[in-house]
């Protein structure tokens, strides 16, 4: 029997190598990016006391909320679209720092919001900061001022007074500034008002 040519014989080995570094890369590329999602869902997000993290969740919702009914007017976004605009600005920058005052493991259940809240870690890795966050509350408020040009529209004074307070209380919550006694009687003060157990202590009120 003929054997094949040496010539043959050789470029077979180089493709043979060639085939064999490709597959390498592509393993180290996985298991790269398999090592980075794992370090995403391992970034420790700040996050301060409980009632600290519910009226921060609370006004987020309010300001969302408050964005979206001030949208749904079509004369608006006729009249002042660029007013239009701010709003849905507004109202994605409250759901994002929803996202940063919840739970964890609430958001890995729904991936969508898993998600869009890894990219916001890995591109506004300041929002995983009390202080960040605190900054980013007080920039919100500086928007809803931005629509308040008279007494006329409390709704925007109410919100800009609020973020700019959950503000304040989360930059000095990350320096420690916040006395543990006064965050304890206010959640106790909280859960008289509404009946309801929102320190997770499985008390309400006591």
């Amino acid at each position: 029997a003929l054997s094949a040519p040496a010539s043959s014989r050789h470029t077979s080995s180089i493709g043979a190598q060639l085939d064999a570094c490709r597959r390498a890369m592509l393993g180290g590329a996985k298991h790269g990016l398999t090592h980075i999602k794992e370090s995403m869902k391992d970034f420790d997000i700040e996050q301060g006391p409980s009632f600290l993290r519910f009226l921060g969740f609370m006004t987020s919702f309010a300001s969302l909320a408050v964005a979206i009914v001030k949208m749904t007017g079509i004369r608006t976004a006729v009249r002042h679209p660029v007013m239009y605009i701010l709003y849905g600005y507004i109202a994605l920058f409250a759901a994002s720092t929803m996202l940063f005052e919840s739970k964890h493991e609430w958001i890995e259940k729904i991936s969508a919001l898993n998600r869009y809240q890894d990219m916001l870690i890995r591109h506004c890795s300041f929002m995983t900061s009390m202080a960040g966050r605190g900054v980013f509350y007080i920039f919100q408020a500086t928007l809803w001022l931005s629509f308040s040009d008279s007494l006329e529209e409390i709704l925007q004074i109410v919100c800009a007074a609020v973020l700019g307070f959950i503000g304040v209380l989360h930059i000095f919550a990350h320096w420690g500034l916040m006395p543990h006694h006064l965050a304890t009687k206010a959640i106790l003060s909280a859960e008289k008002m509404t009946g309801r157990d929102l320190d997770g202590d499985g008390k309400t009120g006591q």
